[in-house]
């Protein structure tokens, strides 16, 4: 497939999920721009919907899925209408995920196995759900978007701590399980982004002053700026980068 420098993923086919908004929106966007024609997944219809829009607006190619990722029927059907509509996935980006700010002990059982579903398992699915078209065809790039808390311990946030965590094991093992297929699979990790949750907490200028004080930075990040490191990863110019876990976190997992 010939490369144009301006369109690098022109002619593959992305599945983004959890694109409705954040980071997977960027994402969808970003790769969109880049040529590629993005399957933009997501629970909610209306939201992910406008996202297939935006991209479709100055001349991408884009289509709307509703997909419950914890559910394995729903991921093999979802990526099997992906690949009957659009053709088969050649780029995979596992976002979805969910969190909840418990103590430890306060976690029920149905939030801790919700998260991991969410957060981790569902990328397994995922990834099992591509892998093999792309096997089949020696090429594939899978991308999971994990964070610097799967690093860090962080009170509070037990589950998806761990959640993320399991990330970054489950992007090693395929990477080398993998790499002899032509699947480069890696780790996108945000620190503090400006989504949803960052936002209402730094509502509060004591919140905010506190987590810009770890940040060497001295700010938090826009999800447009994961989006480039993502277009990178799934494009020919990452052809010798797999296994990786990169942390685009202001430099704070590199301060003590």
């Amino acid at each position: 497939m010939a490369e144009d420098a301006a369109r690098p993923l022109a002619g593959r086919v992305a599945l983004v999920t959890g694109a409705s908004r954040g980071i997977g929106r960027a994402l969808a966007l970003a790769l969109g721009a880049a040529g590629a024609v993005v399957a933009c997944a997501a629970r909610t219809t209306e939201q992910v919907e406008a996202v297939a829009a935006a991209i479709r607006a100055p001349g991408g190619r884009a289509r709307a899925f509703r997909l419950d990722v914890t559910r394995a029927d729903d991921v093999l059907g979802q990526t099997g209408a992906v690949a009957e509509a659009l053709g088969p996935v050649d780029i995979l980006v596992n976002n979805a995920g969910i969190t909840v700010m418990r103590q430890t002990l306060e976690v029920s059982d149905a939030e801790w196995d919700t998260i991991l579903a969410t957060n981790l398992t569902s990328m397994f699915l995922c990834a099992r759900a591509v892998a093999p078209a792309m096997i089949a065809r020696g090429w594939g790039r899978i991308i999971n978007i994990g964070s610097m808390w799967g690093k860090n311990g962080v009170p509070r946030y037990t589950a998806y701590c761990v959640s993320k965590a399991g990330v970054d094991a489950l992007t090693r093992c395929l990477a080398v399980e993998w790499a002899r297929h032509g699947i480069r699979v890696n780790c996108l990790a945000p620190g503090y982004m400006n989504t949803d949750f960052p936002r209402e907490a730094m509502a509060d200028e004591r919140t905010r002053a506190l987590i810009l004080s770890k940040v060497p930075l001295r700010r938090i990040g826009e999800p447009e700026e994961v989006a480039p490191l993502a277009v990178y990863l799934a494009s020919p110019a990452s052809d010798f980068l797999t296994g990786q876990t990169i942390y685009l976190d202001g430099g704070q997992t590199a301060s003590w």
